[in-house]
C-alpha cells in the first residue's frame, strides 16, 4: 500500500488525524448517550414567553367568568319577586315601583241601624269626623268603630249604597293597595277602612254629585257653617281666619283647600266649580287618609 497523499503537500512524516475516525452513519450521532442538542431548524423554548402567554389565557378566561356571572345577577336584580306579608297582602317589588295589593278581602255584611237617628242639622263635618250636636250621642270621631258610627247614619238615613270591602285604587283618599269601603248616603258618602285588624270610620265626603241634593245628608255643614252649594265668595268669608287657597286637581279640576294658619295642615278641602266669587263649592271632603 502506498504512502497517503498529501494533497496540500504537508512535510514528510505528515499523518491524516481523520484516518481512523470511524465513519458517521446519516442521521445516527456519534455518541447517543452524549447531550443533546435541540433538533435543527428549532429555536430552543423560552420560560418567560411561556408564562406570558398562560397569564394571557388565564386573565381572559377571568373576564369571561365575571361576565358571564355578573350579567346573570344583573338580571336576577331586574326581576320581579313577589312575598307574602304578614297582613295576607302580595307585595311585589320592581326596579320601578312597590305596590301592595291585599290578597284577602274580608267578607261583607250589612251594618244595622244603631238608633236613635240624628237629624241632619245636629251633624257637623269637623276635620276629625262627625260633631253630634247631642250630649246623649258621643261625636263620630276617625278611629272610632264602624258598626257603630255607620249603624248612626242609616238609623239617620237609611240603607246606603255599600262597594263592600275592595282594593283601594287612591280615588277615596284612602291609601293605593289598602282595603276601603265606601257607603253612600245619597250626596253623603263614609268611609271605612281596616287599622290593625279593625274596621273603623275614617273618612267622608259630600259631594252634590253623590246622589239627590233634596235630601237630608246635602245639609249637613261644617263645624263653621260651610255647605254644599255655597258660593266661594262664602267659603273665602267663612274661614278667612285661615288659609285658603285653590289648586287643579288631576281628575277633579279645581279644588278649594282650607289649611290652618298656625301649622299648615289641612282642615277642609273639595272640588268648586271655578275661583269666582260666584261659583259654586260642589264638594266638601275631610283630609285624604292617606295624607294623615
Amino acid at each position: 500500500m502506498s504512502d497517503p497523499r498529501d494533497p496540500y503537500q504537508n512535510p514528510p512524516g505528515w499523518t491524516d488525524p481523520y484516518a481512523e475516525a470511524p465513519v458517521e452513519s446519516p442521521g445516527i450521532p456519534l455518541d447517543p448517550s452524549g447531550p443533546q442538542g435541540p433538533p435543527s431548524g428549532q429555536p430552543p423554548g423560552s420560560p418567560l414567553l411561556t408564562g406570558l402567554i398562560i397569564g394571557l389565557l388565564l386573565v381572559a378566561l377571568s373576564v369571561a367568568v365575571f361576565q358571564l356571572f355578573g350579567s346573570e345577577s344583573t338580571e336576577e336584580a331586574a326581576t320581579t319577586t313577589s312575598t307574602t306579608a304578614p297582613d295576607q297582602s302580595t307585595t311585589t317589588t320592581s326596579a320601578d315601583t312597590t305596590i301592595t295589593t291585599p290578597t284577602t278581602v274580608p267578607p261583607t255584611d250589612p251594618y244595622d241601624a244603631v238608633p236613635p237617628a240624628i237629624p241632619a242639622d245636629d251633624l257637623k263635618m269637623m276635620t276629625d269626623g262627625l260633631r253630634v250636636n247631642d250630649n246623649d250621642i258621643p261625636d263620630l270621631k276617625f278611629g272610632s268603630s264602624d258598626e257603630t258610627s255607620i249603624g248612626r247614619l242609616v238609623a239617620s238615613f237609611g240603607e246606603p249604597d255599600d262597594t263592600g270591602w275592595q282594593t283601594s285604587t287612591g280615588q277615596w283618599g284612602v291609601c293605593a293597595g289598602d282595603l276601603e269601603r265606601v257607603l253612600t248616603f245619597d250626596t253623603f258618602a263614609a268611609i271605612v277602612t281596616k287599622s290593625g285588624g279593625s274596621e273603623i270610620f275614617n273618612g267622608y265626603r259630600s259631594d252634590i254629585n253623590y246622589g239627590d241634593i233634596t235630601e237630608p245628608p246635602a245639609t249637613i255643614e261644617t263645624l263653621s257653617g260651610l255647605t254644599l252649594n255655597d258660593t266661594v265668595a262664602d267659603l273665602q268669608s267663612i274661614y278667612a281666619s285661615q288659609r285658603v287657597s285653590f289648586v287643579d286637581h288631576a281628575s277633579l279640576g279645581p279644588t278649594f283647600l282650607v289649611e290652618s294658619v298656625s301649622n299648615g295642615t289641612t282642615l277642609l278641602w273639595g272640588p268648586v266649580q271655578g275661583e269666582a266669587p260666584t261659583d259654586r263649592v260642589t264638594g266638601i271632603y275631610a283630609p285624604d287618609v292617606c295624607d294623615r
